[in-house]
């Protein structure tokens, strides 16, 4: 059975052997990752990494709110550029945090709404970083009157939030979070999703699941993942797996 990643920084230093990873995730089954870039820097990088492998690495340019202090607005400009140049398939990796200094918010709205609108303008998803802001970032998306919908990477809202978002066009990333004996709200929303609500992701490096402590965590971890999924949702594996890859062909490339 193929599966998806839909989120992973394989573009980063610590993955600098990816073609032998490549290869292991064909051979693992994988069909497709996406690799969102976090900063402008970034751009040229994740476009050179996904000319490796453009069979299997779809890939989305934006500004990640973490990374605030390394954007200026020179590279919204870029970043409409590099749409034309490079042909992603979303917008991010974007949104609100609020779990950072509360200094730091207007901007962050700045550029989370420049993108959105960016976004909106190619008919392109977002991928989007959340935290702490689900209901502001619900909220200025619908005022923006933004439809293409997209992914809530690494989503750990509430089941009313993240039903808010799949009557807005989003579906929810699932990953290693989901995993750990403590993440008991977690297991009830992956359990009260619907089967088009998900899509499988591992956000390599970071966000390792607990069967792999001590490791480097890769998208070799998603059929793990989604095993603890089928679990939570009493479905089989194959039918996690089908179900993430309809949610992401649906959002990602729309007929």
């Amino acid at each position: 059975m193929s599966w998806i990643d839909s989120h992973c920084h394989l573009d980063f230093d610590v993955f600098s052997d990816s073609k032998s990873l490549m290869t292991d995730l064909e051979q693992a089954g994988c069909e497709r990752v996406l690799v969102p870039a976090i900063t402008a820097q970034y751009f040229q990088r994740v476009v050179s990494f996904q000319g490796t492998r453009p069979n299997m690495v779809d890939i989305a340019l934006g500004l990640h709110p973490y990374f605030l202090e390394s954007h200026v607005p020179e590279h919204l400009n870029q970043l409409e550029q590099w749409i034309q140049q490079a042909s992603p398939v979303a917008i991010g990796e974007i949104g609100l945090d609020y779990m950072l200094d509360p200094n730091s918010y207007d901007s962050q709205l700045e550029y989370f709404l420049a993108q959105v609108s960016i976004a909106k303008n190619h008919a392109l998803p977002i991928v989007v970083h959340c935290r702490k802001a689900h209901d502001v970032l619900l909220k200025h998306t619908k005022q923006l009157g933004f439809h293409s919908g997209g992914f809530i990477h690494g989503f750990s809202g509430s089941q009313q939030q993240a039903k808010k978002y799949l009557d807005s066009g989003f579906v929810v990333g699932l990953g290693g979070a989901l995993t750990y004996e403590r993440a008991k709200a977690m297991k009830r929303l992956v359990a009260y999703l619907p089967d088009d609500g998900f899509v499988l992701e591992t956000d390599s490096p970071d966000m390792t699941p607990s069967f792999a402590n001590g490791a480097i965590n890769t998208p070799l971890n998603i059929p793990q993942i989604a095993g603890y999924i089928a679990n939570y949702r009493k479905q089989s594996i194959e039918d996690i797996h089908k179900l993430s890859s309809e949610s992401y062909h649906r959002i990602m490339q729309p007929s």
